[in-house]
């Protein structure tokens, strides 16, 4: 059996405790990953690219053997084996198969899913370093990719080259029309061959980018957030992430609806290895915001997760909630149970001084009052998506990167 394997089926009997503690949470599930291998230093991004009503997903990041990779693997089956019956819980796998197509192999970058020439199926675009070679001492040597993978159905995709976007790493990326004209555009940021970048790059017909007018301070991005935040009708964003300096920065930006962006003074702390998302909370209409990020101490690291509501200008205050603190992961506010109101998840380090205390959260809203639902343990040097992989109606977390001691890949099942 491979070491992978073995790994996580002893992390199953950790899941029994950690994650179904409560009634509540009776419908939660780990699910053992078959057909992809355990990546670490990589991007996770799950969609239904083929329309057959699951999620499939886009993985990138670094084999055992130190291969690159950047795959796209579609579910062939959710499965049930039985142990033996009771008191034995019964094992569930997801089995995944490669999708084959020409692509470039990365680590460090990022995955997004999203339909860039509005044809009703989602495309893909990647972020990363990639290897083109070694040194005469076997270093490798590793260059800035961005690449846009358009997605033509029949398992068929074409990569759309010379696109005008920045190769970049370290980086996040999100899309939207910023200009009004119906195309999807693209923000994103992160370190070049040269140095950081941050910018808007607006779409033509062809899926040409060019830089938008307004000018930005480059950044090493962990998180890029994109909604209607002022409920005037345009797409505004926010950026987290750490200047050429390493210091951190945490900035929301207006946009006047032809892609003129004017950075906004808020009371939002400037965290370290930040995460975003947006989401209504409250029910009144516009969009709140989660974040999560590290501040520096006197001794060590401590992280923060807040939500921030939204009076429906773009002004944002803190709320009263309180969630565990953490960094150096993400967060994500959509509906974990198929109702209207978003829940929290949230995920990442607790603190650098204990071992073990990556941990992912999941927090259901009742009423803006949340009810945790899930706590386990989490990866590092990896990522974590959160999607519906198995078409039920309900997200799931797909986690893929380092796991007691050894490269894991495995969901957390809603």
């Amino acid at each position: 059996m491979p070491r992978f394997f073995q790994v996580r089926k002893v992390f199953v009997l950790i899941v029994v405790v950690g994650f179904f503690a409560t009634s509540a949470q009776a419908q939660r599930q780990f699910v053992l990953v078959t057909g992809i291998p355990p990546l670490r230093d990589g991007a996770i991004a799950g969609a239904d690219y083929d329309g057959d009503g699951d999620g499939d997903v886009f993985v990138t990041g670094r084999q055992a053997d130190g291969t690159l990779q950047a795959v796209l693997y579609k579910l062939i089956r959710r499965r049930v084996e039985t142990n033996g019956g009771p008191p034995a819980l019964p094992t569930i796998y997801a089995d995944f198969q490669e999708v084959t197509f020409n692509k470039t192999s990365v680590i460090q970058g990022s995955v997004t899913w999203h339909d860039m020439n509005q044809d009703g199926r989602p495309d893909i675009i990647v972020t990363g370093q990639s290897l083109t070679g070694y040194t005469p001492d076997n270093v490798e040597i590793l260059v800035p990719s961005t690449s846009i993978y358009i997605n033509q159905g029949r398992d068929s995709f074409r990569i759309v080259s010379s696109n005008g976007l920045p190769a970049v790493y370290n980086s996040k990326v999100a899309a939207g029309d910023f200009d009004g004209d119906g195309l999807p555009d693209i923000v994103m940021g992160g370190r070049t061959s040269t140095g950081l970048v941050l910018g808007v790059w607006l779409a033509n017909s062809v899926q040409r980018f060019v830089s938008a007018p307004t000018t930005f301070t480059g950044l090493q991005v962990t998180s890029i957030s994109v909604s209607d935040i002022d409920s005037d009708g345009d797409n505004d964003f926010i950026v987290s992430g750490m200047d050429d300096q390493g210091v951190a920065h945490l900035q929301l930006f207006a946009n006047d609806g032809l892609a003129h962006f004017t950075e906004l003074t808020t009371d939002l702390p400037n965290l370290y290895f930040g995460g975003t998302a947006f989401g209504d909370v409250d029910f009144d209409g516009d969009e709140d915001l989660l974040i999560n990020g590290g501040h520096i101490g006197p001794m060590i690291m401590r992280g923060e997760t807040s939500l921030y509501l939204n009076d429906g200008t773009g002004t944002f205050s803190k709320s009263s909630a309180r969630f565990p603190g953490l960094f150096a992961g993400g967060v994500s506010l959509e509906s974990v149970d198929r109702d209207t109101d978003a829940d929290i998840l949230t995920w990442g380090i607790e603190s650098l001084s204990q071992l073990g205390s990556e941990k992912i959260v999941v927090e259901e809203n009742i009423d803006t009052f949340f009810l945790p639902i899930g706590i386990a343990a989490s990866v590092l040097n990896g990522d974590v998506a959160w999607f519906d992989y198995d078409g039920n109606g309900r997200k799931d977390a797909f986690l893929s990167g380092d796991f007691a001691g050894d490269r894991a890949i495995f969901i957390y099942e809603f």
